[in-house]
């Protein structure tokens, strides 16, 4: 008989900023059943308009070390498909959230936690993280969207030796290659993604929302069309309060109050 899976998803609210933990001991392997549950999650922080930043992090000494292989060996391709299409939805819920999204990278960051960090807006590390997409060491390929969100952070020929190869990288190498954002000292990750939470909290969240769809959607075009698309959500920013409170908050050389509206 199959062991009952234990696992938490965390959700706690400070303020403007929410932290996501994933809690499934020993190395927070992505299940259907995890995935599903971070899916419910972001569904929560999609629906509440206070919160303007979501911090991702893992419990323990790990970020996510991969999926969850131990159901591997008896999926069918019918089950396989059935599999990462699930998780590919939940990295579109999460790559598409309204908020900014951080990735505070505590620790192992493989596979299946690679592809959720890089579906994240900004990838903050700990010196003694392990990166990388191990997949086809095992007989298998990313599939959670790692083939295609890689070679828009990194260079294509830089994706294809990480994914060809499956090697682990240290912080320094993938800062250097772009994969992540900022590496910091060790222990100290969750305390400097809440610090850039928080600042990105304290900007106008209509005008951070505009920003990420903005870039989102623009790469993904022309450059001339996404000028085009970047001034029709610059446009509508001109009717709300928070640009009067902001010019204002300028003048008066006063910090902002800003409401979202």
């Amino acid at each position: 008989m199959a062991s009952e899976l234990v696992f938490d998803i965390r959700l706690e609210k400070h303020g403007h900023v929410a932290v996501l933990t994933i809690d499934h001991a020993p190395v927070n392997a992505l299940h259907p059943l995890v995935g599903a549950a971070i899916a419910r999650r972001l569904a929560e922080v999609a629906t509440d308009d206070s919160l303007r930043a979501l911090v991702i992090t893992g419990a323990g000494k790990h970020f996510m070390a991969g999926g969850d292989i131990t159901f591997f060996p008896e999926m069918d391709r019918v089950s396989a498909e059935r599999y990462v299409l699930g998780i590919q939805k939940m990295q579109d819920d999460l790559a598409t959230l309204r908020i900014p999204v951080i990735a505070a990278l505590n620790g192992t960051t493989l596979g299946g936690g690679c592809e959720l960090a890089m579906a994240c807006d900004i990838r903050i590390v700990d010196e003694r993280a392990k990166l990388g997409l191990p997949e086809v060491s095992l007989g298998l390929i990313p599939g959670a969207g790692g083939t295609q969100m890689l070679p828009r952070l990194v260079p294509m020929g830089t994706a294809k030796l990480l994914l060809f190869t499956g090697d682990r990288i240290d912080a320094a190498e993938a800062l250097r290659i772009g994969l992540v954002d900022k590496v910091v000292p060790a222990g100290t990750v969750l305390e400097e993604a809440l610090a850039v939470a928080e600042r990105i909290a304290a900007n106008a969240p209509l005008a951070v929302t505009a920003a990420k769809r903005a870039v989102n959607l623009g790469v993904q075009m022309s450059h001339l069309d996404g000028c085009r698309v970047e001034a029709s959500l610059f446009a509508p920013l001109a009717d709300t309060q928070d640009l009067k409170e902001g010019v204002h908050a300028f003048f008066d050389k006063r910090t902002p109050a800003f409401t979202g509206k």
